[in-house]
């Protein structure tokens, strides 16, 4: 019996999950972009909360600006990983949209 010691099983559990990835195709991309999503969300949240401003109307627009750049951040996410026309139309056409409305509400965040 093979005896087992705490500096091999970061090993072994790095080479499982090395397999793991080349047995099921897709696997590692998914894991990828899970990672970017949860960091574009982290990201997005962490910015949201900065936004918190005693005036409701100004709190709203800064959490907004935070908000858009999240959606932004996961569409060019998946526009890396998806060959599908709709979600592709669909993550193209957010960026466009929501990198306006972020313009649009820091003007109007300049001015308040």
């Amino acid at each position: 019996m093979t005896r087992t010691n705490a500096t091999t099983l970061p090993v072994r559990a790095s080479a499982i999950a090395i397999l793991c990835a080349l047995a099921v195709p897709g696997l590692a991309r998914a894991e990828s972009a899970g990672m970017e999503y949860k960091a574009s969300m982290d990201k997005m949240n962490a910015a949201m909360m900065k936004g918190m401003d005693p005036d409701p109307t100004k709190a709203w627009a800064k959490m907004m600006v935070a908000h858009h750049q999240g959606a932004i951040d996961m569409s060019k996410t998946v526009l890396k990983e998806t060959k599908d026309p709709m979600i592709r139309q669909m993550a193209e056409k957010g960026i466009k949209e929501q990198t306006e409305e972020q313009k649009m509400l820091e003007e109007w965040i300049s001015k308040h």
